[in-house]
């Protein structure tokens, strides 16, 4: 069984050694919290049976302290090492207390702060048996001293990190000499794990306790919710330590003690107990938890790697890499807009850019165009134009001047809604691009950067030239209106059929009118159309065909300058940073696998 704690610890060595977090992986571990004065250093010093660690007022243990004892057959005495100097071994003890010291004041500097940075002690004996502790901080209230004002918030948020670990058993220690209802470690523990399934208590100075039914209540665990069991335990008073009084003695004493006063409950009180009782529930929970230990430990593995490999290795080749990213960074635009690839922008759903350009077409251009209504007064307009083309003399007939002049003006209103036709189709565009470069040239700011401003040059040169072309596609219009356009001539002739077969006793002027506006409407809709149609065909040609033709020989062009290579693919520091973060924690998950592999969970 002893194999499953050994493989426990391992794993635990990996991560630290490695200066990763080992919570992706939940490892199963006994965590020790209680306030600063609840006699956690004694109860830890009894299970090692040695004066170990450093003692004083306010927050003594300022880092987290793994301590993790190998039991190991044909020693001839018990030795100490850290996982941070594995060269040295400790046989005396109180220098093991004088290099945590020093450690913890080395990372956590002299003042009274705490810092999350583990210390792991490994302690081996032939009288111990195995087993791994966490101890952590004492929980304070108030700032003592030099401690930071908000030390009570540091250090709750680090005894969480550690017992929210669902593969964490709990050891809340309370000193049996108060109410057991302030505990501050039950309140933590019964807030992350409220049934207590993973809870054990272990009340302390229970010599200082009043004997009373209540008291006796607690120990038969009647009063504090937890179904790992309540223990009693009683600290090593200071003349104890002082004479370095034998632990054999202190123990007799213990368990004198609790035969005298609860003679019923003597056999699962005292710190022999409590020790069988950590020992057997790590061995049996590590058993337990291991196989899911597995699993967790590959799929964060292929997460790791996912990650390694999205990030690439740092850059050897700077004319290599340049061009690889502009190849990758112009087919994916090419698909994205020949609907290949989906992209999803800031409005609307996940769809390939070619379909948002063709939302654009088939919504917003009509839109805009639509927006060109008739003015209010055009009759009034038509009959003044129809006078000023005519004469003083009635019309007979459709005055074609006064028709064409009326045509030019509707037609010039269109070019504002071209224009913003356009304006559109290149703010999606440039929209698909940002995203685009983005994504591609996360790893390289200026890379980045100068992908970015050479592609919107390059687009607006290319909406420029649609602009222009459109533009020249209305003048056209203006100069030629064509009468004898084949849907217009159709047209012309049912409107003017249904004029004449009309009952309306009209005047002459004003069925002229009549005619001229059922025509304006019947040309203006011609044009409307045909631009409706031209508009979509010219930016396709123009600000995608040609621009996605153009794209990587202008990127290539610009930015393959070997004076400027080795700038350009300059990463950014939380690239660095998140690689070497990926990379270490990936390390640690295939030794931890390797680890795992020599059992057959």
């Amino acid at each position: 069984m002893e194999n499953f704690l050994r493989v426990v610890n391992n794993l635990q060595d990996v991560f630290n050694t490695i200066g990763t977090s080992p919570d992706m992986v939940n490892l199963p571990q006994i965590v020790v919290v209680g306030s600063q004065s609840a006699g956690k250093s004694s109860v830890l010093e009894s299970i090692v049976q040695r004066n170990f660690l450093p003692r004083g007022s306010g927050i003594v243990t300022r880092r987290p302290l793994i301590i993790q004892i190998t039991h190991e057959d044909g020693l001839s005495c018990t030795w100490g090492e850290f996982l941070h100097n594995t060269e040295k071994r400790y046989y005396n003890f109180d220098e093991i207390r004088d290099e945590i010291i020093s450690d913890t004041n080395r990372v956590c500097g002299a003042d009274k702060g705490i810092k999350d940075d583990p210390i792991t002690l490994k302690i081996y004996s032939n009288e111990l048996p195995s087993l791994t502790l966490v101890d952590l901080p004492g929980m304070t209230k108030i700032p003592v001293g030099d401690q930071p004002a908000d030390i009570e918030q540091q250090t709750e948020a680090m005894i969480r990190r550690y017992i929210e670990n669902p593969n964490s058993i709990i050891l809340a220690v309370s000193q049996g000499n108060i109410d057991l209802a302030t505990s501050e470690a039950i309140k933590i523990a019964r807030d992350v794990d409220p049934d207590g399934s993973r809870t054990l208590a272990v009340i302390t100075k229970c010599d200082l306790m009043e004997r009373t039914k209540e008291s006796r209540l607690v120990l038969e665990g009647k009063s504090i919710p937890v179904k790992l069991g309540i223990i009693g335990v009683i600290n090593k008073d200071q003349a104890a330590i002082d004479n370095d009084t034998p632990i054999e003695d202190i123990h007799e004493k213990e368990s004198m003690f609790f035969r005298s006063h609860y003679k019923m409950l003597s056999d699962q009180m005292g710190t022999p107990y409590l020790t069988r009782k950590l020992c057997q529930l790590l061995t049996s929970h590590a058993k337990e938890c291991l196989p899911d230990l597995v699993l967790r430990i590959n799929d964060s593995k292929i997460q790791q790697q996912s990650i390694v490999d999205s990030l690439g290795k740092p850059v050897e080749d700077p004319a290599t890499t340049i061009s690889e990213y502009i190849y990758e960074f112009c087919t994916e635009f090419r698909l994205s807009m020949s609907g290949n690839r989906e992209i999803k922008l800031q409005t609307g759903p996940e769809l390939s850019g070619g379909r948002h350009l063709f939302q654009v077409f088939d919504g917003a251009i009509c839109r805009e165009l639509d927006k060109i209504m008739f003015p209010e007064n055009l009759d009034d307009q038509i009959e003044k134009e129809i006078i000023s083309t005519t004469g003083s003399k009635p019309c007979l007939f459709t005055p074609n001047t006064a028709f064409e002049n009326l045509a030019r003006k509707q037609i010039q209103l269109l070019a504002v809604p071209v224009k913003e036709s356009v304006k559109k189709c290149n703010e999606m565009i440039f929209e698909v691009l940002s995203i685009l470069v983005k994504g591609v040239f996360s790893r390289f700011p200026n890379l980045k950067r100068e992908v970015q401003n050479i592609s919107v040059l390059l687009l607006n040169t290319k909406t420029s030239k649609v602009d222009d072309f459109l533009m020249d596609y209305i003048k056209c219009d203006l100069c030629y209106i064509n009468t004898n356009h084949r849907l217009f001539t159709k047209d012309q002739a049912t409107l003017e059929q249904e004029n004449k077969d009309s009952e309306d006793n009209l005047p002459l002027e004003k069925r002229n009118i009549k005619i001229v506006r059922g025509l304006l409407d019947l040309y203006i809709n011609i044009i409307r159309n045909q631009l409706m149609d031209i508009i979509p065909k010219t930016v396709f040609c123009f600000m995608v065909e040609d621009f996605k033709n153009d794209l990587h020989c202008k990127l290539m062009k610009h930015l393959m300058d070997p004076r400027n290579m080795t700038e350009f693919v300059k990463e950014g520091e939380e690239i660095e940073e998140k690689r070497a973060r990926a990379e270490k924690m990936l390390e640690a998950l295939q030794k931890a696998d390797s680890i795992t592999n020599q059992l057959d969970c």
